[in-house]
C-alpha cells in the first residue's frame, strides 16, 4: 500500500505542478494551490485548489474557455 500511496503522491504531485505552471504562464496565482495532505490515509491523492478571489475564478473561467475554443477549433 506504502509503494502504491508514494506513486499516486508522485502522480498527483506532477498533476499539480503542470497545473501550477499554466496558471503561472497565464498570470494566474491560487495561493492555497497544493496536495492535500490529509487525503493520502484514505489511497486518493487530492490536489487542494483551495479558496480564489472572484477574479482569479474569472480569469481562470477565461482560460478554461479558451483552451475549449482552441480545441474545438482545432476538431473542426
Amino acid at each position: 500500500m506504502a509503494a502504491i500511496t508514494a506513486q499516486l503522491r508522485e502522480e498527483a504531485l506532477r498533476a499539480l505542478e503542470d497545473l501550477l505552471a499554466v496558471l503561472r504562464a497565464a498570470g494566474i496565482t491560487l495561493p492555497s494551490l497544493g496536495l492535500d495532505t490529509v487525503s493520502g490515509f484514505t489511497g486518493t491523492v487530492l490536489i487542494e485548489l483551495g479558496r480564489a478571489r472572484p477574479d482569479v475564478v474569472a480569469a481562470i473561467t477565461a482560460l478554461l474557455r479558451d483552451g475549449l475554443n482552441a480545441r474545438a477549433q482545432q476538431q473542426s
